[in-house]
């Protein structure tokens, strides 16, 4: 390999190196007191979050775990019951932290495409009775990464999740859209964001994704 040949490292999205104009911004930006007045840099992000989502409100957290979890805690009561696909990151990759955390048992059922079939989940959603579980969320990724014979970023159709939205509000039932990948999806599709996140109760959005931030996610809704 020549000296003039650059190597580019692709085993995972959160390598991400801070070039110099983001540490000449960190350095520069002004702070403040979180238990006071609040840091006015974290609130601009935040209010900038919440316009590109098309939401309401917009927090700023350390992790995608933590904006996933936020999610599930605030729509969940303990016993409740969240649909998702079986490798949805909430699944896999957060340490049970929906029953640690929240009480909440997950049922997943299985789609190499990441969409949720309206008729599988209505089967798992189970008569109202006291022997069985309320289903309070349902959670789709967008893009979709998956695993095994479920390949990564897989962007699920728009038809789909307004269907699913339309189905959930039907049953009292809202939807958390873990957009860690979202703005992939806005930039391969050319879809605007406010159109995926209207089809979610709440989504999430992670900041070290391609985005070239070196730590953090928000939650919105």
């Amino acid at each position: 390999m020549s000296a003039a040949q650059t190597v580019s490292d692709f085993r995972s999205d959160t390598v991400t190196r801070p070039t110099a104009a983001m540490r000449a911004a960190m350095a520069e930006a002004p702070v403040g007191d979180d238990v006071l007045d609040g840091d006015p840099t974290v609130r601009a992000l935040e209010l900038r979050a919440a316009e590109w989502l098309g939401k309401d409100g917009a927090l700023y957290v350390p992790s995608g775990t933590m904006a996933n979890q936020i999610a599930v805690g605030a729509q969940c009561a303990p016993g409740d019951q969240l649909i998702l696909e079986r490798s949805s990151h909430i699944v896999c990759w957060e340490a049970g932290a929906a029953a640690a955390n929240h009480g909440v048992q997950t049922r997943t059922l299985h789609n190499p495409d990441g969409c949720l079939p309206l008729d599988e989940v209505a089967d798992l959603i189970g008569p109202t009775m006291i022997h069985h579980p309320p289903t309070s969320l349902l959670s789709v990724e967008q893009s979709f990464t998956g695993l095994g014979d479920a390949p990564g970023g897989r962007v699920i159709p728009l038809e789909h999740l307004s269907a699913l939205r339309e189905f959930a509000n039907a049953r009292g039932i809202r939807v958390h859209m873990d957009g860690a990948r979202l703005a992939h999806v806005v930039v391969a599709t050319g879809i605007e964001a406010p159109r995926w996140t209207a089809t979610a109760d709440s989504v999430s959005l992670c900041l070290s994704k391609g985005l070239g931030a070196p730590v953090g996610s928000m939650i919105a809704g």
